[in-house]
């Protein structure tokens, strides 16, 4: 299974086991107040939120460096709701106060708590259709829904475009098959990964076209990091079943202008991909906002 599957999907079972035990702790409650028989922590101590099991689980995924973190916060936020709630209407209960409202506050917690969890699930499914079930990079839907974020965020630093399509893959799928096809296919995806930086996004834009976010100064930069890109490429062999094989890939390279929609941008970058497909192939094209289109190929 994908690796970004599998790491939703195991976030998805940590969760739901967590939240089973969280009904278990209910049970505990009622148990507590009606025998008192036993001592429990995760719901008499002040810090009850951190004692519970799903206590624990929520605070080691709030360790991590995770996307989803404002997710998690609001979890935690509700959760610890839940246990001072919870505290009150036990002591209410124990001391016989008499305080009709702590039930209705309590009841008001777990409604905030339950509705943050649903919240998370919902984005889990989501995320999960957002990526590539063959390459494990993110779709088109995402850099979609992240563009405006990522133009608005780019400050004094440049934010370039690189829309890239694999050299003659038709032939590479019917000369081989589909099978070396889709080798080749994660093959790029997980060079491509690995030979940018982490704040510069890679997307399967569709078939065997990618999408490269970089960050740049100028374009001569850009363009430098996009050849860098396209040389380690074209010298990496990639291993398929019996056959060994190499590919190049030919892109179009554009500024992102701040205000700009995705669309424009892309519009743009086709037509230079376009242009490098026309002459040659195995080529990077740069094309500046009022369309003329510069080959910056440097051997």
């Amino acid at each position: 299974m994908n690796t970004r599957f599998q790491e939703i999907d195991d976030t998805v079972h940590g969760l739901n086991n967590a939240t089973d035990a969280h009904f278990k702790w209910l049970v505990n409650i009622l148990r507590f107040v009606a025998v008192r028989d036993i001592e429990l922590p995760e719901i008499t101590c002040c810090d009850a939120h951190n004692q519970c099991e799903f206590g624990l689980w929520i605070n080691e995924k709030l360790k991590e460096e995770r996307g989803d973190a404002s997710f998690l916060l609001d979890i935690n936020k509700t959760h610890i709701a839940v246990h001072h709630a919870c505290l009150t209407l036990v002591n209410s209960i124990l001391y016989q106060t008499n305080d009709a409202g702590v039930y209705d506050r309590f009841e008001t917690a777990l409604l905030g708590f339950t509705a943050s969890l649903n919240r998370y699930k919902v984005h889990l499914v989501q995320s999960r259709t957002c990526y590539d079930a063959l390459t494990g990079l993110p779709l088109r839907r995402m850099l979609d829904e992240s563009f405006d974020n990522r133009v608005l965020e780019q400050s004094e630093d440049g934010l370039y475009l690189l829309l890239l399509d694999i050299d003659h893959f038709k032939n590479i799928n019917d000369t081989y098959g589909h099978l070396t096809g889709d080798a080749v296919l994660r093959s790029l995806a997980l060079n491509l990964e690995k030979n940018v930086r982490k704040s510069e996004p890679v997307y399967r834009y569709g078939g065997e076209e990618f999408i490269i976010l970089l960050r740049a100064d100028n374009d001569n930069a850009a363009s430098i990091a996009a050849e860098r890109v396209r040389k380690m490429i074209a010298e990496t062999e990639i291993i398929a079943g019996e056959h060994t094989l190499k590919i190049t890939f030919t892109a179009g390279l554009t500024k992102i202008q701040q205000g700009e929609v995705l669309r424009d941008v892309l519009e743009r970058a086709d037509m230079a991909l376009y242009q490098g497909k026309q002459t040659g192939r195995n080529r990077t094209m740069l094309i500046h906002r009022h369309r003329d289109i510069v080959n910056v190929n440097n051997g």
